[in-house]
């Protein structure tokens, strides 16, 4: 057999095995979007026997991501002091994993657990770009700003981590006369380390039917779930925090929190710049 004949058989053999492995993935994808189908009109049908409307187009096929094991970041905080009380505070260890900052501005307490307070005369001129600026250099979603007729608000942001909320981790800013006089919540670390693995996190479908055990339990008022969304719920003990994924139930009546590690539910949260409960 020549070898121009024998690279023709080689070619062709190469092209039938190509073709049928996209058979196998076409097959394999149909077969998963018709399981997908199916679940969604049981959980539709589930939901609408309990008096809830459902849209089998809310379901998400996204996949939850991994939980996130973090270490606290000094240099952040540093970082974060300097930005509230002005160029190289003044820092002082108090012992317990708390730091004290002190700067031309004020001063300020950062702990181990990533919570923080500061207070005093914080920014005197363009308090709502200030406070616009420090979501941004640390991670933080965009907060919905509106002083009231003397200058004065306080106002909410959720963190982010990975380009997904923290519902229960946030900052809050206190404007007084125009003047940001406090700044409180929670500084998470930019990066972390992946969480041992374990089970695999709740879907979105699972995430309804462990959503909607718990309504039949707790008698939660809900008509409708109008949509849901992957984040993060941050967990504490101690000096220690993780992130665990979750998703984001959203209802007529509110919002609603399933870890996807542990399947527990959690309601309220921070959305729009605003605490929701």
């Amino acid at each position: 057999m020549d070898r121009c004949r024998l690279k023709n058989i080689i070619i062709l053999i190469l092209a039938l095995l190509n073709g049928f492995l996209l058979f196998s993935l076409a097959q394999r994808r149909a077969s998963e979007q018709a399981a997908f189908r199916r679940t969604a009109e049981q959980l539709t049908a589930l939901f609408a026997a309990d008096g809830i409307t459902l849209d089998p187009g809310v379901i998400s096929r996204e996949n939850p991501p991994g939980g996130v094991t973090l270490e606290r970041d000094a240099a952040l905080e540093r970082e974060a002091a300097a930005f509230l009380l002005g160029a190289s505070p003044a820092a002082t260890d108090q012992g317990g994993g708390i730091f004290h900052y002190a700067g031309g501005a004020g001063e300020a307490l950062f702990r181990s657990s990533g919570g923080f307070d500061a207070s005093g005369t914080l920014a005197e001129e363009n308090a709502e770009e200030f406070c616009r600026a420090f979501c941004r250099a640390f991670s933080y979603e965009a907060p919905d700003l509106e002083l009231d007729g003397g200058g004065n608000g306080v106002f909410t942001a959720a963190a982010s981590f990975d380009r997904l909320p923290v519902f229960n981790c946030a900052v809050t800013f206190t404007v007084e006369n125009h003047v940001l006089t406090a700044v409180s919540g929670t500084l998470l670390p930019k990066s972390g380390t992946a969480s041992p693995g374990g089970e695999p996190p709740l879907s979105a479908a699972g995430a309804l039917g462990v959503f909607q055990r718990m309504r039949r339990e707790s008698a939660a008022v809900a008509s409708t779930v109008t949509d849901m969304r992957l984040c993060y719920e941050l967990q504490t003990s101690g000096a220690s925090m993780s992130l665990a994924p979750a998703w984001r139930i959203v209802t007529d009546a509110g919002d609603y929190y399933v870890n996807c590690l542990t399947g527990g539910v959690s309601a309220g949260g921070v959305r729009g710049g605003e605490a929701v409960s």
